[in-house]
């Protein structure tokens, strides 16, 4: 009997602390919505729907970091989360001023330019990039590791990135070269 009492008190006791716990834990009430979402005029799926708080709308930021050309990486344990521009890939560098240009510039990797539109491509102590009878060349080479650069051609119209040792040309050089996107 006194072995029935002492689990009794011990299960009241648990019971009582977990009571206690969920009770000063915060519990947030959503309701989760559906919206149609759009990117530069393209409409755009996400896989977790977004949620609706107190009449403000919470979206998952990994998914929306994607779809606006950002690439997300997370710290659990600082809880930090760090957004990198994919269409910027660093600091844009004029090599013969040194000096920072100003343009907005959407990017494709020089393989799938190549793939896509035939643009060809060599690359010696310079990179050169042609299409056609068009030709642009950039006063840079993969092999001396420009990673996270960028880069524009001497007459300051057309932009080239390197990001992971991966080129990537710019819609300017594109556009420059003849290419109908």
């Amino acid at each position: 009997m006194k072995k029935m009492i002492i689990g009794l008190v011990a299960g009241m006791l648990i019971g009582s602390a977990t009571a206690a716990v969920a009770a000063t834990s915060p519990t947030v009430q959503a309701v989760v919505s559906k919206y149609a979402i759009t990117v530069d005029g393209q409409q755009q799926t996400l896989k977790s729907d977004p949620l609706v708080y107190k009449g403000t709308t919470y979206l998952p930021v990994r998914e929306v970091a994607g779809l606006t050309g950002y690439d997300l990486q997370f710290d659990a344990k600082s809880k930090k989360i760090d957004l990198q521009s994919k269409a910027e890939g660093g600091s844009t560098v004029n090599q013969t001023t040194n000096q920072p240009t100003e343009k907005k510039v959407s990017w494709i990797t020089a393989r799938e330019a190549n793939e896509k539109y035939g643009i060809k491509y060599v690359v010696d102590k310079e990179s050169t990039f042609s299409y056609g009878e068009n030709s642009v060349v950039f006063p840079v080479s993969m092999y001396e590791n420009p990673d996270g650069k960028t880069f524009t051609n001497a007459e300051k119209t057309a932009s080239l990135m390197f990001k992971n040792g991966v080129p990537y040309l710019g819609n300017d050089t594109l556009q420059l070269l003849g290419v109908n996107q």
